[in-house]
């Protein structure tokens, strides 16, 4: 059976089969984006979820404005312009800050001549006179991608928009460059792909299951004072209570416990813990992890069975 490609969409097909059946994203990247493909919800006065429903993996990303700058976090697929979008929300000065480096999170990035990366000894060395060139196990496409890096951040830092301070987090787990956002004063946390509401991948190149344990304890125990989390493949955030039981959930696999059924991603074999809210994809014993992808649109063939045997 075959599906359109989406890491979300690929996990959702056990729950919902033909969930994108009629939602295929365009092939051909163009500027002006049709009046609803992105929407735009306000999350207070200053903060706002950028999704993109009609793409398959129906990305999400967040814009934190403060007085004297803005903070976007990711830029989508890049299947349409989302800097049209940003400049009708603010006209302070945008930083962009990607979650993470796969394809879907840094579509078009460099339409902002304004970019940061946490600063980590592996994309230290990938940087040559001040651009970044993506290796395709982080890019997720066989393709060429680079990008100018205008700023470096460390691990922890916090950055201060002008009334409104973002503590910037290192949560490898999902891959190895993967970050979180905290907005304490608001109550906010925004994961990236740390954890999706519907299927975590921890069998992507980079990814790490007990790396991804760590992270996520880590982000449950911020939550618990109160704070709700922003994920970056579904409108609904995360609960703090959700975010707990997510967490025990992560720890037990990590710990080699829990039920599990197999399935083939496009002929490599994976194991799927849990089912509805909060799955997790882990590789098998062989270690096996998703290859890239011809392109944003390639459809992958999955089965909720072992892969057949070479």
């Amino acid at each position: 059976m075959r599906h359109p490609y989406s890491f979300l969409g690929l996990l959702l097909a056990f729950i919902t089969p033909l969930v994108y059946a009629d939602s295929a994203a365009p092939t051909v990247a163009s500027d002006a984006a049709p009046a609803d493909w992105f929407h735009v919800i306000q999350l207070d006065d200053s903060t706002y979820a950028i999704s993109e429903p009609k793409y398959s993996q129906q990305n999400v990303s967040y814009l934190l404005i403060g007085t004297r700058s803005a903070l976007l976090f990711d830029t989508g697929p890049g299947v349409y312009s989302i800097r049209q979008t940003v400049s009708k929300l603010t006209k302070v000065p945008v930083l962009v800050l990607p979650s993470h480096l796969h394809f879907d999170h840094v579509g078009r990035i460099d339409e902002f001549p304004n970019i940061a990366l946490v600063s980590t000894p592996t994309l230290r060395q990938q940087a040559a006179r001040g651009a970044l060139s993506e290796s395709t196990d982080q890019f997720l496409l066989p393709s060429k991608h680079e990008f100018r890096v205008s700023r470096w951040l460390d691990a922890g830092q916090t950055l201060d928009l002008g009334g409104r301070r973002i503590t910037v987090l290192s949560t490898p787990g999902h891959t190895p460059e993967s970050v979180t956002l905290v907005d304490s004063d608001r109550h906010r946390i925004f994961t990236g792909d740390l954890l999706n509401r519907f299927a975590t991948l921890a069998n992507v190149p980079g990814s790490d299951i007990h790396q991804l344990a760590k992270s996520v304890a880590q982000i449950a125990r911020i939550a618990s004072a109160g704070s709700t989390a922003y994920e970056a493949h579904a409108e609904r955030p995360i609960s703090a209570d959700e975010l707990r039981q997510a967490s025990e959930r992560i720890a037990e696999i990590a710990a080699g416990r829990g039920e599990w059924r197999p399935l083939c991603i496009d002929g490599v074999p994976a194991r799927q813990y849990g089912t509805g809210d909060f799955i997790i994809v882990v590789p098998t014993e062989s270690d096996q992890r998703l290859k890239p992808f011809a392109s944003s649109t390639t459809e992958v063939d999955w089965r909720a069975a072992p892969c057949p045997a070479r």
